[in-house]
């Protein structure tokens, strides 16, 4: 049978890259599927500086590095988006793509992650995506060099990439609704800059604009407000990426993935790790935790000719 392996991986971040590696250096006939940037999210982050080993590193640097030593390793990098998993029998499993390309494997490995959640209530904010409405400033922020731009959100993520859009927009407008939840540290960094307004009880409520967003509409405090802003980044948190799930009793309630101490879901030889799980801290470091204790487990399970 062709496109056949030993394991299949879907998704591209450290726990899946991490779970590859694992698995190609004990001879594993391995790939892994991304349909998007191979790192996942951590790819999209300007710097990193709680990763064991690097006092600063870009999230893309990171991802590069996994990703190579992984397929150093002989692990096998296939491109597209999974559409669903079929059990085919207790040893064999199917993993179809949007391509509608099939491949088979032992055992197979969800490491998908999660995807931005989408700011719904600000009017406009579907109507100008990828035209001033972007998820990534690592990835976008230098098309508004020079502009005005606004971030959304009060945490980590969006006080970590603020001083790296800083660098390049003329000026960058916080919008904080619900409170700072960010790290003290991180939130410290960005009152340094100059062109960093933070708005705290606040929040945008629409977009202007005509072929791309030109101003927003935006409550601050008691007041209703504009201001000019070329590009907004919503920064206020992430679902799970599971919607290609067919058997629901695999996830809980929020969608995420439920698996026991091996990292496997109730449906025998399909794992889960990352994000995209039931758990308390999501990490770089417990991502990779994940990957290598999936990857362990199926180790010792797939006895090699």
């Amino acid at each position: 049978m062709s496109n056949k392996y030993d394991v299949i991986i879907i998704g591209a971040g450290p726990a899946g890259l991490t779970a590859a590696l694992y698995l190609s250096r004990n001879d594993m006939n391995v790939a892994f599927i991304e349909g998007y940037v191979p790192g996942g999210k951590m790819a999209e982050q300007s710097k990193i500086e709680n990763y064991p080993g690097f006092s600063f590193i870009s999230g893309i640097e990171l991802s590069t590095k996994m990703l190579e030593q992984a397929r150093q390793n002989g692990a096998n990098f296939i491109y597209g988006m999974v559409e669903k998993i079929e059990s085919i029998e207790d040893n064999l499993k199917k993993v179809v793509l949007a391509d509608k390309s099939e491949h088979f494997a032992q055992v197979v490995i969800i490491a998908t992650g999660m995807k931005n959640l989408v700011p719904t209530s600000i009017e406009g904010i579907e109507q100008f995506k990828g035209r001033g409405v972007s998820y990534c400033v690592l990835c976008d922020g230098a098309l508004y060099k020079n502009e005005p731009c606004a971030i959304i959100g009060g945490g980590n993520s969006a006080f970590e990439e603020a001083p790296y859009l800083a660098s390049m927009a003329s000026e960058v407008h916080i919008f904080v609704r619900d409170g700072i939840i960010a790290e003290k540290r991180l939130v410290n960094d960005v009152k340094k800059y100059n062109n960093i307004i933070i708005h705290e009880n606040s929040e945008i409520l629409k977009l202007f604009g005509t072929e791309k967003v030109e101003k927003v509409e935006a409550r601050v405090g008691d007041e209703i407000k504009e201001f000019k802003i070329s590009a907004v980044f919503p920064y206020i948190g992430f679902k799970p990426a599971t919607n290609f799930i067919e058997n629901k009793e695999l996830l809980d309630a929020r969608g995420f993935i439920k698996v026991d101490e091996n990292m496997e879901t109730m449906e025998k030889n399909i794992f889960a790790v990352g994000d995209v799980i039931v758990k308390d801290v999501r990490q770089i470091t417990t991502a990779t935790s994940d990957g290598t204790i999936a990857a362990k487990v199926i180790n010792s399970r797939i006895i090699k000719d």
